[in-house]
């Protein structure tokens, strides 16, 4: 899986990131609304997991990765109302309102998933084999991606001394993604390679998506401040 993540963090869109991250961060509301995002991202990937898994398929580890996802969110969301001055009203939910371009951090899961479903379709396997594998895939391609954009997000937050750290949510998505190889070389014997170097390119444009929302909702919110 190693390198797949150093051909996403090499890509265009990561450089676009680390240079746009800062102007975020400088502004505490702002930076209060992207944290909720993420927030509500690692949200949507437990209610994913908990819909995706069949009973017959869960492990002692798959509990384990529904807690570890839950805890994120949780973490997230404290760190979203501490930038926001100790207030929730403004982070309080997951609403458009209280994220900064939510609704696309939702559609990038969403279309990840989709992705992972299409590339999956000629596969033979099973109803429950073949949810558990767009749940391994698909979360693979995701987690490739974390363990890219949160290093980044890291150094930018130690720069802006900026009160608070992603470190441990990385530590864990870079065991989900070793978790996650594991489960595919028995799932996909042979091709799991091919099927998450197509995930990956296939998340990669629903990231870039991502990431122009989020520019444009951060660029609208600070034209408001301004004007």
């Amino acid at each position: 899986m190693n390198r797949f993540t150093t051909r996403v963090r090499a890509q265009a869109s990561m450089v676009e990131l680390r240079d746009f991250l800062p102007s975020v961060i400088a502004v505490p509301r702002l930076h209060a609304r992207l944290v909720n995002t993420l927030s509500r991202m690692e949200y949507i990937g437990v209610r994913k997991m908990l819909k995706a898994r069949h009973a017959d398929l869960l492990d002692e580890a798959g509990l384990q990765h529904i807690i570890e996802e839950a805890s994120h969110a949780l973490r997230l969301k404290r760190a979203a109302i501490k930038l926001n001055g100790g207030r929730q009203l403004g982070v309080q939910n997951y609403s458009e309102a209280d994220t900064l371009a939510g609704p696309s951090g939702e559609e990038y899961m969403q279309g990840v998933d989709r992705a992972c479903e299409a590339l999956l379709a000629p596969v033979e396997l099973d109803g429950p084999e073949r949810s558990e594998a767009n749940y391994l895939l698909s979360t693979a391609a995701i987690e490739i991606r974390a363990d890219a954009f949160y290093p980044v997000y890291e150094e930018c937050l130690q720069e802006a001394e900026a009160g608070f750290s992603v470190n441990a949510i990385l530590k864990d998505e870079l065991r989900h993604l070793q978790e996650m190889q594991q489960s595919l070389e028995v799932c996909l014997p042979g091709n799991w390679s091919v099927m998450v170097a197509r995930a990956v390119e296939a998340e990669t444009a629903c990231f870039e998506g991502w990431l122009a929302s989020i520019r444009r909702a951060a660029r609208e919110s600070l034209e408001q401040v301004e004007a």
